[in-house]
This record gives C-alpha cells, sequence and structure tokens, in this order.
C-alpha cells in the first residue's frame, strides 16, 4: 500500500509500508523522549528498524515538512531532535491516517497468512459498505473544487431532498464520515452514507476548505450553531484523569486547577451543543458542569428528566 504525495520534489517518493511504521515509531519515540540527538534515535531504532540510517532519517523528515507540514525540528539549544506538533498542520488527520493506512496494511498482510485472523478481532460496529463509493466521489470532488448533487435520506424528517452542495472537507465522528460544504442557505453537513444519486457538476467553485474547518475548529460533532464560543469548566473524579489525558475530550483541553478531594478540573473552549452535552452526559456522576452557568442549568434539566424515566 502507498500514500501518494505531490509530483515534483526530486527527494519525496511514494510512502510505503516500511516508512509508514517508521514514521509512527519515530514519532512515537520522539513525543517520549524530545530533544534526542540523531545517535540516540538511530541507536533506539537498531533493533526494530536497521534501516534507519542518517541519510533516511534526513529524507523522511524532508518528505514529512514539505508533503504533511509535519515538523521534526533541531533545537540548537537544547542540541536534539523533537516532534512539533504545535506548529505542525493537519496533525490530527494525518496522525488518524497513518494509523488507519498502517493498520489496514497489517490486517491485508495478516490475512493473507493467516485466514481465521478476524477471529480475533471485533470492530466496534458494522461498518456501511455503500458509503465506500460515495466517499470516492466527494474527496474527487473536493480535490477538483466542482460541486455534488444528490439525494438526502434525512434520519430526523424521514423523508428524501435533493441538494447541490460545494463540499469543502470530509469529517469523521463517531465512525461516521460526513461531508461539510455550503448549500445556497449556508453551510451543511450530511452523513454520507445517506447520499444517493451523487453527480459531479462542472463549474469550478472557490474552495473555502480552511474557513470552514476553522467555524469547525472548536466543536465536539458536527453543529458549531448552537451556542457562541465558550470557556467550559469541567469536574472530573480523579478516576478518569488518565483516559481523558490520553484521550482528550477536544484540542482545547487543559487542566487548569490541582488535583483536590479526588477530583481535577478541564477547561474546554468550545461551541456547547448538543453532541457535547452527550459526551458530558455518558459520564454521569463521574463529572460535574462548572461553567458557564447556564449550561449548569441546562444539564441539570436533562438529568432530572432522566430521572423522572424510572419513576
Amino acid at each position: 500500500m502507498f500514500v501518494k504525495i505531490k509530483n515534483g520534489m526530486a527527494a519525496t517518493q511514494n510512502l510505503n509500508l516500511t516508512q509508514l511504521r517508521r514514521i509512527s515509531l519515530l514519532l512515537a519515540y520522539l513525543k517520549d523522549n524530545p530533544y534526542s540527538t540523531l545517535d540516540d534515535i538511530i541507536e533506539a531504532f537498531r533493533e526494530k528498524d536497521k534501516q534507519l540510517t542518517e541519510r533516511t532519517f534526513y529524507r523522511l523528515n524532508q518528505t514529512l515538512k514539505k508533503e504533511y507540514d509535519i515538523l521534526i525540528v533541531f533545537d540548537y539549544f537544547k542540541n536534539g531532535y523533537f516532534f512539533d506538533e504545535e506548529n505542525s498542520r493537519n496533525l490530527e488527520s494525518f496522525l488518524s491516517l497513518l494509523e488507519l493506512v498502517t493498520t489496514a496494511e497489517l490486517f491485508s498482510s495478516n490475512l493473507q497468512e493467516k485466514s481465521k485472523t478476524l477471529d480475533y478481532v471485533e470492530f466496534e460496529n458494522t461498518a456501511s459498505v455503500a458509503s465506500i463509493p460515495n466517499f470516492k466521489i466527494i474527496l474527487n470532488a473536493i480535490q477538483m473544487q466542482l460541486p455534488i448533487t444528490f439525494l438526502h435520506n434525512s434520519f430526523y424528517h424521514l423523508k428524501q431532498e435533493q441538494y447541490n452542495l460545494k463540499p469543502y472537507f470530509l469529517k469523521q465522528y463517531q465512525n461516521r464520515w460526513y461531508v461539510i460544504g455550503e448549500t445556497e442557505k449556508g453551510y451543511r453537513t450530511f452523513g454520507i452514507d445517506r447520499l444517493s444519486v451523487i453527480s459531479m457538476g462542472s463549474q469550478k467553485f472557490k474552495a473555502k476548505s480552511e474557513e470552514a474547518k476553522e467555524l469547525f475548529s472548536n466543536v465536539i460533532g458536527l453543529n458549531y450553531t448552537d451556542h457562541k464560543l465558550e470557556r467550559v469548566q469541567l469536574n472530573f473524579h480523579i478516576s478518569q484523569k488518565p483516559y481523558l489525558e490520553s484521550l482528550p475530550l477536544h484540542r482545547t483541553q487543559k487542566e487548569i486547577a490541582a488535583i483536590e478531594d479526588d477530583s481535577f478540573t478541564v477547561e474546554l473552549l468550545i461551541h456547547p451543543n448538543f453532541e457535547f452535552n452527550q459526551q458530558v452526559l455518558k459520564y454521569g456522576s463521574l463529572v460535574k458542569v462548572l461553567e458557564p452557568k447556564w449550561l449548569v442549568e441546562e444539564m441539570k434539566k436533562e438529568l432530572k428528566k432522566a430521572v423522572a424515566n424510572y419513576k
């Protein structure tokens, strides 16, 4: 399997499985061992990847920087390399893609060797095979900056409607893929597994991918219009600390209070919406909303409704 990158760069090539594994190991190593020297890196890889030489490292670093804006930087004061997550563009998407492609290739290789591999793996839910062709069409339309027309099957309204959309980017949420773009009435989000009869137009549009991503950058889920941008404070039971550190609710999550009374407090800068409320409610008694006050009251009402269901 290969990840295709831009043409015209003499020092870069398609990334194959070996290189993808190498990138995964390298980024993980630098996260755990920042400011390592090149000798340290090569020595650490001696058993896992004997082909990682000084020349290979420089080529790989150049590819990551020029093709993906993923930065491995040398700090002259600390005399070592570090993974510059803060200044790397599309970092979350790149790491997710890296995991997806590498995992898929490993499964593919293992299935060829051992026919019962899937007996030992259980996925989270049933995937929609029907959405795969839709994904390809929509991704092509985004890259070519061409509009799409389709029928949308609404789960809420229980009917089909036709839409014309300028697609700007694809977003994954809870194991479903969504296309985010602009209709004549503004920005909309559509689950691609609910689209049919998709056709691509011929009139190119001006891409607004960065603008669209910015709108959704402070959103958990799919809706940015429910409420204005807010600083939300949540107090969690201490038992949830390792889970929230390894899998934050949002990229803006930060701990703002010292641990006391077996709890800790985090702050998020987000547009509170239905999906965010659902994420908080799933923690039950292990979380308490502190700020803003209107959200505290909203959560109280929701919890009272839930208790009423058991009377």
